[in-house]
């Protein structure tokens, strides 16, 4: 019986060290933030591909008003374009006119 009885008091006497060690350590433990588990992760890559959608969506913009600069840009170049080449048939058409009229005067004169 003696046994008995010194290996149930050893095992309480164990069991409240245990515990009086442990306790404190479980508190303090539930006061830092909960670490992050097998619902948090899924969370956090939402998180993170919700982040780089935004990114994407920012350099998408960005592009589009590139893209909308350039256009305007190339037909602004394209209307100068335009009028020079306008310009440029006024101008040959006056230089053909001009030759046609010095030919007709070259024609008029007497060998």
């Amino acid at each position: 019986m003696k046994p008995f009885v010194f290996l149930s008091t050893a095992v309480v006497i164990f069991g409240a060290g245990s515990l009086w060690l442990c306790l404190p350590h479980a508190n303090a433990q539930s006061t830092k933030p909960a670490p992050t588990t097998a619902a948090a992760q899924p969370a956090a890559a939402d998180q993170q591909d919700v982040q780089r959608y935004n990114q994407l969506m920012r350099a998408q913009e960005e592009k589009a008003k590139r893209v909308d600069t350039l256009l305007v840009r190339q037909e602004q170049l394209m209307d100068k374009q335009e009028a020079a080449f306008t310009r440029f048939q006024k101008i040959l058409d006056t230089w053909e006119q001009q030759q046609a009229q010095y030919q007709k005067y070259l024609d008029s004169l007497k060998k």
